[in-house]
């Protein structure tokens, strides 16, 4: 296997690692904040980036390359508001976006059994991501704007 190949699969790894991490600090943190919905949402999202950790270790292992997995920083994420918090999830979002279509393309002219298997993994996080993506620009634009709470719902 290209190193080059086996290098960005192992970002690949590590970045969904971290992502994965992140979501469930975020499903703590939206779940003490009362929007259970969001909170689910990023539970499911963790779930869904460590089973694409281990199809990214499958293929890598397939085609003769080493996973390498990073250790993690020791570290609680606190946010401060939730549009802080879904701030840095649009920021992790794009960057993960990037690293994708990175991966993608440097791999698009290898055979074409490896280019399918790669690209499936991410057929439909790319779509959600852009719909998610659009979603949280659409809540976070205007600092003057707040999220409802279900408690500001009672009133």
């Amino acid at each position: 296997m290209d190193k080059r190949i086996e290098n960005a699969m192992n970002k690949l790894i590590n970045t969904e690692i971290w992502s994965s991490n992140l979501y469930l600090s975020m499903q703590v943190y939206f779940e003490e904040q009362q929007l259970p919905i969001l909170s689910s949402w990023l539970s499911l999202q963790a779930r869904n980036n460590m089973e694409r950790v281990h199809k990214i270790m499958e293929l890598l292992y397939h085609y003769g390359g080493n996973v390498e997995i990073c250790e993690m920083k020791n570290g609680i994420q606190r946010w401060d508001t939730p549009k802080e918090a879904l701030d840095k999830l649009v920021e992790q979002e794009q960057g993960l976006q990037k690293d994708v279509k990175s991966f993608l393309i440097s791999v698009q002219n290898l055979d074409e059994g490896f280019y399918d298997r790669a690209t499936r993994l991410y057929s439909d996080r790319s779509y959600i991501g852009n719909v998610f993506l659009e979603l949280l620009h659409v809540l976070t634009y205007e600092s003057q704007r707040r999220l409802p709470l279900y408690s500001d719902l009672d009133e």
